[in-house]
Order: structure tokens, then C-alpha cells, then sequence
């Protein structure tokens, strides 16, 4: 074997190595769970959770708990609340999206996975309902570019015509927010690309191990 084939063999080899690390980096081996950003001062895990499940009514999502889902906390559009889900049938709202929250004590991070996919609206009974596309477009992990936007015009409370109202429903505004509150509190905000890194284990058990 010539200098040339060598080189040509462990460039092939090295490629496939590399394509072999970010595969199983892609299914999560390697993901980082926190630990190195959290601050010395970080609140207890009741108080953060209290602060995140906190409510705004001019928000389009809200946070909830997420036990029945195997994880501590979701955050998700408000399809459930009246007013909400007028904007967004009116809007034809047409990406549904998810957070799944573990509130990591051990590490006092907070480890958030990701799933969105598309809505589609159909007339039924009542009008419009929401029709979830859970699997061809689904997508986990981390979703980056997002975008809807919603304005709506009509007679205001003063009795002028003009815009009722304007909603930019981008999955960065819920996420961003669980950030925000995350890191005001001290803890390390961790996104994961596996949903088997936010889910709970027994009840009172520390995921320091998973």
C-alpha cells in the first residue's frame, strides 16, 4: 500500500468515526445534563417550581404540571382556555408545541426537551377544532425556527376601528421565558435532545444517575 491509499484508508476511517460520534451524540450519549453553571445561590427546587407554574393571562402559554407524563413540569399553547383558543382558531394557528421540564435538584438545573408538530384545523359540530399531526412531522429534541403570527382588526373598546389585537406565537417566547425564570433563580437551564432525559423516575428519587 502506497503513502496515497494510506492516506486515503484513514481519511475514510476518520470520517466514519466522526459520523459514528455526532450520530450518538444526536441520540443523546453525550448529552451534558448541568452541574457547571448553577449559582452558589440558587433557590430551593419548590420556590422555582412555584415561580414557573406562575400564571399570566396575556401569555399564550402556560406551565403545568407534568406528572402524568412522567416529567415535573410542561409548557404548552393554551388550546384548553376559551379566550386563547378563539385567537388561535381565528389565526389557523398551525404549529403545536411542547416542553417537558425535569427540575434536576441534584445538579439545580433544569433539563427541558422539546417537541412540536404541525395543527390542522377542520370544521366540526362547535366550528373550527384542532387536529394534531403527532407523527410524520413530529420533531424532538431541540426546535430552533418557528414562527406564526396572528393580528386582528376591529372596532376597539373606544368605538375607532383598528387592530384588536397582534400575537407572535414562536416556540422561542415559551422558551425563553422558562429560561429567564430558570436562571433569575440561580439554577442552570440544560436543553436535551432525548425525551429520556426528562422523565421521573420514583417518586423522591434524584436523577443524578441518569
Amino acid at each position: 500500500m502506497n503513502i496515497v491509499e494510506l492516506v486515503g484508508l484513514v481519511g475514510t476511517v476518520g470520517s466514519g468515526l466522526l459520523g459514528v460520534y455526532f450520530a450518538l451524540k444526536a441520540l443523546g450519549l453525550f448529552q451534558y445534563l448541568g452541574g457547571k453553571r448553577a449559582k452558589s445561590w440558587a433557590v430551593p427546587v419548590e420556590e422555582l417550581r412555584e415561580r414557573l407554574l406562575t400564571s399570566d393571562d396575556e401569555m399564550p402559554f402556560e406551565v403545568k404540571d407534568g406528572s402524568n407524563e412522567g416529567t415535573d413540569l410542561i409548557v404548552e399553547w393554551k388550546l384548553a382556555d376559551a379566550r386563547w383558543f378563539g385567537i388561535f382558531s381565528r389565526s389557523r394557528l398551525k404549529v403545536w408545541y411542547k416542553g417537558y421540564m425535569l427540575l434536576d435538584d441534584y445538579r439545580k438545573s433544569v433539563r427541558y426537551y422539546e417537541e412540536s408538530g404541525r395543527i390542522y384545523w377542520k370544521i366540526g359540530v362547535r366550528g373550527l377544532i384542532p387536529v394534531f399531526e403527532y407523527s410524520k412531522e413530529r420533531f424532538g429534541g431541540r426546535v430552533l425556527f418557528q414562527k406564526s403570527y396572528s393580528k386582528s382588526y376591529g372596532v376597539r373598546d373606544d368605538g375607532s376601528f383598528g387592530e384588536v389585537y397582534s400575537y407572535s406565537f414562536d416556540a422561542s417566547i415559551p422558551r425563553n421565558h422558562v429560561r429567564e425564570v430558570v436562571e433569575e433563580c440561580g439554577w442552570e437551564f440544560v436543553p436535551v435532545v432525548s425525551k429520556r432525559f426528562i422523565r421521573r423516575g420514583k417518586p423522591g428519587s434524584t436523577p443524578k444517575d441518569s
